[in-house]
């Protein structure tokens, strides 16, 4: 029989729940790319030399998304020469020997698309998830939450950190409790996670359950669900850690096959070109906004101002990816809203993703918020 009042508690909660966490999400800039912490045992020269090249290694594969790129023929010339890449160096606080080094993201992205490597830009999507892990030795489960530190959580933002991926944890207050109980997580019932995670606003998301089935024998089930598309996986194996990295590089993996760029136009010497419109370009400080923000994106090769009437500008925009890719990123991203008055042009923006392409002899528009 259906619990009417625990019906009416969901929707309730879930109510109040977008009121207070109603943020446009979709899509973070991940502003560490360029990083990559490795340990340091000995500082001779030898040894910062291996650093550097390892460092670089982590660094390349947030940055094309794909662990196969060291099968490039040009990739062991790049390793001999990591030192050149690299803007500065500095031990981590409190970890014994561990280095962080950071590289010049510009040369390295100049190197991909030259070689034609696949090349993941800073926007990248959120999920949020729900993650249950139960020991053998204990059997208590635990969750893991936004506030909550745990060595599984250690383990899991390490490894999130080399791959370049952000994932959102549930706050487990009173809201997600009355929408999502400890029995959903564990049964990895997926409508009622990915409709307790509608709050958070995040286009994908993930259940995780990881189980110590007897000692050094672990099971890790997780899904990843979006609005259109569901995937699961079973992984097995003797170590927690590797089981979680396994985890981390799979979704990677599955994300970057979606939202990475083919940079073969960049080689070819065939990109496209796009005119689009944004209106809300009240002063010079927004103008400025607006052409740094295009210029950051990977897939935007050149930005030109070719026009202003009243506070709408044109540009002319030079792709390495394709104009789907760009309305894909910019909608995703939160800083502009698809809005056109063409006759044909927002049939055009609703049909992306339906085997469509945007036609560039359009003047795309959007509002800058």
């Amino acid at each position: 029989m259906l619990n009417i009042h625990r019906l009416f508690t969901q929707i309730f909660c879930l109510m109040i729940g977008l009121f207070l966490f109603n943020h446009s999400s979709g899509a973070g800039t991940i502003d560490e790319l360029n990083k990559a912490v490795v340990p340091l045992i000995s500082q001779d020269s030898r040894s910062q030399q291996n650093a550097y090249r390892t460092a670089l290694h982590q660094v390349l594969i947030k940055l094309t998304g794909d662990q196969s790129f060291s099968q490039h023929p040009e990739y062991e010339k790049l390793l001999g020469n990591a030192i050149k890449f690299v803007t500065s160096t500095e031990f981590v606080e409190n970890q014994a020997n561990q280095l962080l080094v950071i590289f010049n993201q510009e040369l390295l992205e100049r190197w991909i698309k030259r070689n034609g490597l696949p090349l993941w830009g800073a926007q990248r999507p959120e999920a949020l998830l729900w993650f249950i892990e139960q020991s053998y030795a204990s059997k208590e489960r635990i969750i893991l939450t936004d506030s909550i530190e745990t060595d599984t959580k250690e383990i899991l933002n390490q490894h999130l950190f080399n791959r370049g991926i952000r994932l959102d944890l549930p706050l487990m207050d009173i809201i997600d409790i009355n929408l999502v109980s400890e029995i959903d997580i564990w049964g990895q019932f997926v409508d009622t996670l990915h409709e307790g995670a509608i709050r958070y606003n995040t286009p994908y998301t993930i259940g995780v359950r990881l189980v110590e089935t007897r000692p050094n024998s672990w099971v890790l089930d997780y899904f990843v669900k979006s609005d259109a598309a569901l995937r699961l996986q079973q992984l097995t194996g003797s170590d927690k850690a590797q089981l979680i990295q396994q985890f981390v590089n799979e979704y990677a993996q599955f994300q970057a096959e979606k939202y990475a760029l083919d940079t073969t136009r960049f080689v070819d010497n065939t990109q496209i070109q796009l005119e689009i419109n944004i209106s809300g370009v009240n002063d010079i400080i927004v103008l400025s906004e607006i052409e740094n923000y295009l210029t950051s994106l990977s897939i935007v090769e050149k930005v030109e101002l070719t026009g202003q009437s009243t506070d709408t500008s044109t540009f002319n925009i030079k792709l390495i990816g394709t104009p789907e890719q760009l309305h894909q990123i910019l909608s995703n991203g939160n800083k502009l809203v698809a809005h056109t008055t063409l006759d044909n042009g927002m049939d055009n923006f609703n049909r992306i993703g339906n085997d469509s392409h945007l036609d560039t002899s359009i003047k795309y528009s959007y509002v800058w918020r």
